[in-house]
């Protein structure tokens, strides 16, 4: 399986906007509390075209993730997956993508992704792919969400 990759440009905004409500309601029809009305708002979503972050994983907007790097850590964050393709594996694709992309890169350590506690289909994808748990933490303002757990993917062995 091989889905068409490609970074988001600013005509992609409104069709990310959909697919990131399509999220929203997934989670809430899940019981999933990580996303919610205000959160990823309009105005992060744009911050991540026009940072060249967000990239677009499938022909019609399928899924998308931003990808960020701080130092020598890869922050992977707002993976989502269009409900018409849920289960297809195109969330352990983009996974596996990253992990393989960022393995050759000797300026990166890490990638970490966090998810909420609620959220058990993400920790799982995440676990089966040697992701490590390493901690729990609560977001400010968005403390209602509960716990998010902290998922480290190590890329080099730190001395």
């Amino acid at each position: 399986m091989n889905y068409l990759k490609r970074i988001a440009v600013s005509s992609d905004y409104s069709n990310i906007l959909k697919l990131i409500n399509n999220g929203k309601e997934q989670m809430k029809s899940a019981g999933i509390t990580q996303w919610n009305d205000s959160y990823p708002s309009k105005e992060i979503i744009w911050q991540d075209i026009i940072k060249k972050e967000l990239r677009l994983y499938g022909d019609h907007y399928e899924a998308s993730v931003t990808v960020s790097k701080h130092e020598r850590t890869i922050f992977i964050q707002r993976l989502v997956v269009h409900s018409q393709h849920q289960r297809s594996g195109i969330a352990r694709f983009i996974l596996t993508d990253i992990i393989r992309q960022e393995k050759v890169n000797s300026e990166v350590d890490q990638l970490k992704i966090s998810t909420n506690h609620s959220n058990i289909p993400v920790q799982k994808l995440l676990t089966s792919l040697n992701f490590i748990p390493c901690r729990k933490y609560l977001i400010p303002n968005r403390e209602q969400f509960g716990d998010f757990i902290e998922f480290i993917y190590p890329l080099r062995i730190f001395k």
